[in-house]
């Protein structure tokens, strides 16, 4: 019921807004593709509009997958494809290689319901759910390795923990060195860093491979999309995966 009520407000929500379409009435949110202003989502194929500004989005295999503090809803094509209830508030949600949301008080995927994993981040791969937090790496409900870590990725066969100043690769348990003040961070075949000089590009073995300068306040990489960019000001940069300008 919680889910058909959410949706009912967040219509309500939509109706209520004025028929000319306030596309910066919130702070912008970039995806691998794109950039949601407001509650409109622009790609290089068009533009439509989301039933109101979204808590989180990111984009994968199944398409676009947009939050909300109690709905996790995926649209294909500019259209609603699925909606499921949340059994918590939800923080953020992770879309590659596997979605999973992370909640206030945990983790949740249709497949396994709620976890009660105290996770920092979080990543879904066919080898399980990956996460991290001040105390280590985990699968699952298993430590996999001890340290404070703030973000988690999948990079080549295994996933990549982030803390500051080092990095670990598992299950090859080899350590690398990255800078401290990075601020987002994502996997596309290498890793994407953003610091506050710009977007670094890291192989599995942490040699850097590549540099965009700028100011940006967050990133997104995939395969399909290459790198996407926001500005202070909230507008996209799309790069290809050499960090090259892709327009």
């Amino acid at each position: 019921m919680r889910s058909l009520a959410a949706l009912l407000m967040l219509a309500a929500l939509a109706g209520c807004a004025p028929q000319t379409a306030q596309r910066g009435e919130s702070a912008a949110l970039v995806f691998p593709g794109g950039v949601v202003q407001g509650r409109w989502v622009e790609t290089a194929g068009g533009s439509f509009p989301l039933p109101a500004p979204p808590l989180d989005v990111d984009a994968g295999e199944g398409g676009l997958e947009v939050l909300y503090p109690y709905v996790w809803q995926r649209y294909q094509g500019g259209e609603l494809a699925a909606s499921y209830d949340l059994p918590a508030r939800a923080r953020t949600i992770r879309a590659r290689p596997e979605p999973v949301v992370l909640l206030e008080d945990g983790l949740y995927t249709p497949e396994s319901g709620w976890r009660a994993f105290p996770a920092r981040d979080a990543v879904r791969t066919a080898q399980g759910t990956f996460w991290v937090n001040d105390e280590g790496l985990w699968r699952g409900p298993d430590r996999l390795r001890d340290g404070d870590f703030e973000r988690v990725v999948a990079l080549g066969r295994g996933v990549l923990a982030l803390g500051r100043g080092r990095a670990l690769l598992w299950p090859a348990e080899r350590e690398l060195e990255l800078p401290e003040d990075w601020t987002a961070a994502d996997a596309a075949g290498d890793l994407y860093l953003l610091t506050p000089a710009g977007v670094h590009r890291y192989d599995p073995e942490g040699y850097e491979l590549g540099f965009y300068a700028g100011a940006f306040r967050d990133l997104a990489a995939s395969r399909r999309a290459g790198v996407w960019l926001l500005t202070p000001e909230g507008e996209p940069v799309h790069l290809t995966l050499e960090l090259e300008e892709a327009w």
